[in-house]
């Protein structure tokens, strides 16, 4: 036998090595494609499917009254005759859009007619966490900034 010819027994363990590598990565292999797969297709859902119902809700018509705006507060009444919780939680999600920076915090009321008392949802958007803390006294919290907490207790709903 030549110096650089495999022995048998050499040839035997590459052979050996060759079938555990095949098939003891065979179920690293399936388990890393079933990562990948589930990945897939969980990344495929759309944003509608991972949203609440009201959010698909296109934020209707409303009047703005009753605003009142001091040097870092403010508040308004959104006016929207009819208006369902859905609609009106869309429309205060599309008024916190036009608060801004100059404010650390906002109420935002939505009635059906300008002379109600009684309100379809409130809001009460803050602008960071150290506002957060003075205005609500840390009842509102959030992992981003600004922050909306939205009630809708709607007795007519």
């Amino acid at each position: 036998m030549k110096a650089d010819e495999p022995s048998a027994h050499t040839e035997r363990n590459r052979q050996i090595n060759k079938k555990i590598l095949t098939f003891g990565c065979l179920p690293i292999t399936i388990v890393l494609a079933l990562v990948i797969i589930a990945a897939a297709v969980g990344g495929n859902s759309t944003e509608d499917d991972a949203k609440s119902p009201e959010a698909t809700v296109k934020a209707p018509a409303y009047t703005v009254a009753n605003k009142r705006e001091k040097t870092k507060l403010g508040s308004v009444d959104l006016v929207i005759p009819n208006a369902t919780v859905d609609q009106a939680k869309a429309a205060i999600e599309d008024y916190a859009q036009t608060i801004g920076d100059r404010f650390l915090n906002y109420g935002i009321t939505v009635v059906r007619s300008d002379a109600d008392k009684v309100f379809v949802c409130r809001a009460e958007w803050v602008k960071d966490e150290q506002a957060a803390k003075i205005y609500t006294g840390g009842r509102i919290t959030s992992d981003t900034w600004p922050a909306l907490k939205t009630e809708c207790p709607d007795p007519k709903g």
